[in-house]
Formats: C-alpha cells, sequence, structure tokens
C-alpha cells in the first residue's frame, strides 16, 4: 500500500473537514491537542506556519473552520444543539499564554543569495511574503505608505476588538527576519518601480478605499463628510481625534 499523499489538498477533505475549510488548510485537530497539553508556545508555533499572524487570526478571523467542525453533526445526531469547537477563540488562547518565542522562529539569513524583492504594501499579504523569503535569503523590502506595517488590519479593525499590541508584536516577528521596511512610502508608479531592478515586484496593495455614495447633499457637505475607511485610517496613525462634524 503506498502512503497516503497528503501533498493532495482534497486528502483533507476526507478526513478533517475544519482543516479542509480553513482557507490556509491550518492543521486544527494538531495544535488543539497541544493546548490541551499545555504546550501553548508549540501550538502557537504550528499556527504560525500556517497562519503568519495567530493572535491577529484568533481575534478576527471570520473561522470557516467552526461551521465544518464533525462535532457540530455528532451532537445534533444526538438530537441536541450543535455547536462546534471554538477552533478560533482557542487559536487566541495559544496566542496570549505562549512564552517568548522568538529564539524559535526563523533567522535572518546569514548569506543573501543576491535576489532582490519588492512588496508593495505593508500588510498581511507582503508581510507573508517577506517572512517566507527573507529566511532563504533574499533581500525583501516592504513599502508602505503608513506609518507602521500591518495595512488594513491596523486601520480598520477597532482597537478593542485588536489591540495595537498585538499587531505591533506579529509584525515585528516578520520584519526582525532582516526585512527593510520603508514606511511611509507610497509607490505612485509601478513602471517607475520596474526600472529599479527588482527581481521580483509583489503587488499587496489591497484595496483599501471606500465606497463615495453620490446622494442630495452630497457636494453641500462635503467638508463634513468623511470616507469611512479613510477616516479609521486617518484616527488610526492620530491625524484626528474626533469624530466627522464635531
Amino acid at each position: 500500500m503506498k502512503p497516503t499523499d497528503i501533498g493532495v489538498a482534497d486528502y483533507f477533505h476526507k478526513v478533517v473537514d475544519c482543516q479542509w475549510a480553513c482557507p490556509a488548510h491550518t492543521p486544527v485537530p494538531e495544535y488543539i491537542r497541544l493546548i490541551a497539553q499545555g504546550r501553548y508556545s508549540d501550538a502557537y508555533l504550528v499556527n504560525w506556519k500556517s497562519n503568519v499572524f495567530p493572535g491577529i487570526l484568533g481575534r478576527t478571523c471570520d473561522r470557516p473552520c467552526e461551521p465544518a467542525c464533525r462535532r457540530g453533526r455528532v451532537e445534533e445526531n444526538q438530537g441536541e444543539k450543535p455547536e462546534p469547537v471554538a477552533i478560533c477563540r482557542l487559536k487566541r488562547v495559544a496566542a496570549d499564554f505562549k512564552d517568548d518565542i522568538r529564539d524559535r522562529l526563523p533567522k535572518p539569513a546569514a548569506k543573501k543569495n543576491g535576489k532582490r524583492i519588492a512588496c508593495i504594501g505593508g500588510g498581511p499579504a507582503s508581510l507573508t511574503v517577506a517572512r517566507d523569503l527573507a529566511p532563504q535569503g533574499y533581500a525583501v523590502t516592504v513599502f508602505e505608505a503608513d506609518a507602521k506595517a500591518g495595512g488594513m488590519i491596523r486601520t480598520q479593525i477597532p482597537k478593542f476588538r485588536l489591540p495595537e499590541s498585538v499587531i505591533d508584536e506579529e509584525t515585528g516577528y516578520v520584519l526582525d527576519l532582516g526585512v527593510e521596511f520603508r514606511a511611509g512610502k507610497r509607490i505612485e508608479s509601478l513602471k517607475a518601480m520596474l526600472a529599479e531592478g527588482w527581481d521580483a515586484v509583489f503587488v499587496g496593495t489591497g484595496a483599501p478605499r471606500g465606497r463615495d455614495l453620490d446622494v442630495p447633499g452630497r457636494k453641500e457637505a462635503a467638508k463634513h463628510i468623511h470616507i469611512g475607511i479613510d477616516w479609521l485610517a486617518s484616527v488610526s496613525f492620530g491625524h484626528i481625534t474626533e469624530a466627522p462634524g464635531a
């Protein structure tokens, strides 16, 4: 009998529904077992390999794994209210109770391989690229228009739900891998960027723009109206402290 090829994602669909439902195919049963054993740091690192930002996701993830949780179906068959395992919150448990894991993370490459990579945008996508490439010797530079890394997770999620200290910690793990971070640098021309001789350019800008509605009175009241996404980003970095029109 040939060994099971777990490189084929459909394998998880057959045997581990929650893992298949997770976009990152995080090995959910593995890190839950580690949490049950009190091995929070080990559980965190299992998540970090798949998710990059376990502490952030443990507070904000849409948790598609939980509707797929097999436990819900078991209880439903017994005539009880289906209750999936609190997978998302357990991710936060691992993040909050872990020890200092910095010495267990990859180290900056001792020798560069000569390849220069530009990542446009300092949000989760670019930071994930940087996390994966920097330890392999690539010289990764992240360009971000805002003052700090994080993108929309920093500017659009309320601080009572996602403390800034968690964002600083987990983005810091990536930037400490020898990644160059250029804050306050907005890229206006991709053509000009390509002319700088990068070996590869990753565009991870997302879509940080709100929708401006053309409603009666919009133009007349323009100075008292702010687009939600832009206003929240401004508040996040201390540009304004009061609500629009206050």
